[in-house]
């Protein structure tokens, strides 16, 4: 991890703990152990920073969502079951971050925090919109604003009770209920108006956020890396870390193989998913890997 980004990861633990207002950038520089002077030679202002930590974050999201690459002999509906499960993981991980937008309070009165807000909601209604489209085909295309902006507003509040509320619920209960919820409406729904036609929807429809595909390699590549990175800062004595980082560059090097072992993926994620801090990274790199379509 970088100075960058490493400022950033302070920026969110104490934004999420303490509050956008409440939070100095002395704080942060502390809590990174630079100076304030080296701060500013990244970000101009807290504010700055605060645009940056969003930024950098959704894209990686959006990343996320838009690389999936599902068995291609699921049901549509379990394609959209399985993505959302996915989703809930990637926030899961990211726990710190949804917990600063949700109880932070970014000052909104900045056009270019209003701005990138906004274009947030709208990349994610996209989003929604593009995957019951993918499962539904055209019998929902009439009123999928109004599906999409329903579904999303229900999964919205569910992620709330999960991260903000700490209830235990699973990842896949949740979607699957949901989902199966929603096609329950779906299939009774044939002839109602929609209350946001595509001509009212025109600014969302035009929106396409700037990102290139990664392939299934680059992404398990990146999520190889991240979870060295999390072992690296673990707070533990030498030798223990010291496996773990063995093992870490041992599940990569069977990954690149030609004919990987199975086993010997599913034994190496079994060990590192011992950490607790690496927990829901293993749990997603294990979706991945069974979500990955085969060739």
């Amino acid at each position: 991890m970088d100075k960058k980004e490493e400022i950033m990861q302070s920026a969110i633990h104490l934004f999420s703990k303490k509050g956008y207002s409440a939070t100095s950038v002395q704080e942060i520089a502390n809590d990174c152990r630079i100076s304030k002077g080296t701060l500013y030679n990244f970000f101009d202002s807290k504010e700055e920073l605060l645009i940056q930590v969003i930024r950098h974050n959704h894209r990686k999201m959006l990343e996320q969502a838009e690389n999936l690459n599902l068995e291609s002999s699921l049901p549509p509906k379990e394609k959209l079951i399985q993505k959302i499960v996915i989703q809930f993981d990637g926030i899961r991980e990211n726990k710190d971050y949804l917990s600063m937008l949700l109880t932070a309070s970014p000052p909104h009165d900045n056009p270019k925090i209003s701005l990138l807000m906004k274009r947030i909601r709208i990349t994610m209604t996209n989003w929604y919109k593009d995957c019951f489209m993918e499962a539904y085909g055209s019998q929902v295309e009439p009123y999928i604003w109004d599906l999409a902006l329903m579904f999303q507003g229900t999964l919205k509040e569910y992620t709330s009770m999960i991260f903000r509320d700490h209830k235990e619920l699973d990842f896949e209960e949740v979607a699957r209920f949901v989902v199966e919820r929603f096609d329950t409406m779906i299939q009774h729904t044939r002839d109602a108006e929609p209350v946001l036609p595509p001509w009212q929807m025109e600014e969302y429809e035009a929106f396409k956020p700037n990102l290139e595909p990664k392939t299934p390699e680059q992404q398990m590549e990146e999520l190889l890396e991240e979870l060295l990175e999390k072992v690296k800062k673990l707070t533990l004595h030498d030798e223990a870390k010291e496996e773990y980082i063995l093992a870490v560059q041992a599940l990569q090097k069977e990954i690149h193989e030609k004919k990987p072992k199975t086993f010997m993926i599913k034994s190496l994620l079994l060990f590192l998913a011992e950490i607790k801090e690496c927990e829901p990274l293993v749990r997603r790199m294990e979706r991945f890997l069974k979500t990955l379509q085969t060739t």
